[in-house]
């Protein structure tokens, strides 16, 4: 099997914009399947804890991700948020799915524009958001 970048499906990046651009969700989580070279949405919406979010990151399945990062401004005077992209590739996955999600990452990326953050987890340590938080350069 050669390893071609995966085609990635337009609703990618309309569901990517209603992230970005609207208050309609909050993230989406991407998946890659290697039999159909495609990078689809799997699943999309709003959370209020940032918490919510970590079931959609299995143990053994890769996964791609942008949240609307919500975080309490450092100077205490309200909210803020950043997009981060997260390439979600645990230890438990195969190697098949590790090998096929590095190399799509990105191509995902680079199509998905105005991401602040870039974090690349392996394990659920590495997706606590006081981990992200480490992460930004300057808040």
């Amino acid at each position: 099997m050669t390893k071609g970048f995966a085609t990635i499906s337009p609703e990618c990046e309309e569901v990517f914009d209603e992230v970005k651009e609207t208050d309609n969700l909050d993230y989406v989580i991407y998946e890659a399947s290697a039999h159909d070279k495609k990078i689809s949405v799997a699943a999309s919406g709003k959370y209020k804890e940032y918490s919510e979010l970590l079931p959609h990151f299995k143990e053994d399945t890769p996964r791609y991700a942008v949240i609307d990062f919500k975080y309490a401004s450092p100077s205490g005077d309200g909210q803020r948020h950043k997009l981060v992209f997260i390439t979600w590739v645990p230890e438990a996955a195969s190697i098949h799915d590790k090998s096929y999600y590095t190399t799509n990452k990105d191509h995902l990326f680079r199509a998905l524009l105005d991401i602040s953050v870039h974090v690349q987890a392996h394990t659920p340590a590495e997706l606590d958001h006081a981990a992200i938080m480490k992460q930004f350069k300057v808040l």
